[in-house]
């Protein structure tokens, strides 16, 4: 393991300690793309220190990261397997602390049932749950803007997720509260976060011994039928595995909607196109997935043995951050990658979702939630524009996840 002393930012380095750099703090928040722009292009695998002190290895070409993301020498468990004898709620182990096969046999139950035929079953529910926000905003906004995280991503992103989880009308206020906190915790009290994951792991359960007993053609339907049929995994697993996808169905949605619009804001030629030709939005949320992502950084991974990256060897036991967001802007990949081209040939090849085993299980649906929310949204207000300036915007989260706060926009344009 690496054991290397934890220190402040800015502080001292320990005595015989190298002081490394620590270029992802708020600045990197705001601005992402120049920091890893800079370590791409001369120190592709730079070592550096976390906001949070600890040392790791950035990987940022994308040859390289891609490379990493197959390589079973870089493991997610750092070798640690749970004991399946321990009883656990849903969400204290879930399948980012697995590697293969352990791995594969829990996500195997779900990759059925989150195809892009079975997604798009749903399609319509979703239209209409957009269509609904966008009315409710526009009665309620008067000639004033809209916050459109509040208003739209959000509430669209839950309601996306209850159709597909098939979750009772009577059932989404209570389930929203503790999804909401555990997909943001900021600000919230360790006790509400203990609460919201009991609340969780209830809701879970319940659902999966409903669909026991009648079961139906959502996803925890098809994820109980497919155990029931397999095994392979403990009801502990199960349950972790279905609360997993909800939530990270969720928040990764609400981000991805705000970052595609501040594209879409940054960029009015763009924005104008897609508007009057809406038949292109579908090709253009893989562009404006790589343009900006949420997660610029994959989970930190364990080197189980030394491994290579070109000219560099990232010793056993050091931690490895995979630049995503570095690799969807590497020109040996993506040519010209600082323009936002919704009709770029390569965009396909954006490593936002992950790639190999660990690829997202439920990209197919965020991909249809992106593409509804953005032809709804442009289908509607013709003129969106800012309310505040784009570099005033406020980024939250931390380097592994960064969150907008907040997004006011003007559906009719500037005043």
């Amino acid at each position: 393991m690496d054991t290397e002393h934890t220190v402040t930012a800015g502080g001292p380095a320990p005595a015989g300690r190298q002081q490394l750099p620590q270029p992802l703090g708020a600045g990197f928040l705001a601005r992402p793309a120049p920091v890893l722009e800079s370590i791409r292009e001369t120190c592709p695998v730079a070592r550096v220190r976390t906001p949070a002190g600890r040392p790791a290895w950035l990987v940022t070409r994308a040859d390289d990261v891609r490379a990493g993301l197959l390589d079973p020498r870089l493991s997610l468990s750092g070798g640690r397997v749970p004991d399946p004898g321990v009883r656990r709620r849903a969400l204290d182990v879930t399948l980012v602390n697995y590697d293969p096969p352990d791995h594969t046999r829990i996500r195997r139950l779900a990759t059925p049932a989150l195809t892009p035929a079975r997604m798009a079953a749903h399609r319509e529910q979703i239209e209409r749950a957009a269509a609904e926000l966008l009315d409710a905003a526009d009665a309620a906004r008067g000639e004033g803007p809209v916050e459109l995280m509040d208003a739209f991503a959000r509430p669209f992103a839950f309601r996306s997720l209850c159709e597909v989880f098939e979750v009772a009308e009577e059932e989404r206020a209570a389930l929203y509260e503790p999804v909401a906190c555990l997909a943001d915790k900021t600000g919230h009290r360790a006790a509400a976060v203990e609460e919201s994951i009991a609340r969780i792991d209830v809701f879970v359960r319940r659902r999966m011994a409903q669909c026991g007993t009648a079961p139906g053609s959502d996803v925890v339907s098809r994820v109980v039928a497919a155990w029931r049929e397999q095994g392979g995994a403990t009801e502990d697993e199960v349950a972790s595995l279905l609360a997993m996808l909800l939530l990270a169905g969720f928040d990764s949605t609400v981000q991805a909607i705000g970052m595609s619009v501040v594209a879409l804001l940054g960029h009015p030629e763009v924005q104008r196109s897609l508007r009057d030709e809406p038949s292109r939005i579908p090709r253009a949320v893989d562009e404006l997935l790589r343009w900006d992502t949420p997660g610029p950084f994959t989970t930190k991974r364990l080197a189980m043995e030394d491994v290579r990256f070109g000219d560099t060897v990232i010793p056993a036991g050091s931690g490895v951050l995979l630049s995503v967001a570095a690799a969807n802007h590497d020109p040996r990949c993506h040519a010209d990658p600082g323009t936002l081209d919704p009709g770029r040939s390569t965009a396909s090849r954006h490593l936002t979702f992950g790639l190999g085993p660990h690829y997202c299980p439920g990209s197919a649906l965020a991909r249809l939630e992106l593409t509804v929310a953005l032809t709804a949204l442009l289908g509607r207000w013709h003129r969106l524009a800012p309310a505040v300036p784009l570099d005033e915007l406020t980024w939250g989260g931390g380097y592994l996840h960064r969150r907008l706060a907040a997004l006011p926009v003007l559906p009719g344009g500037p005043a």
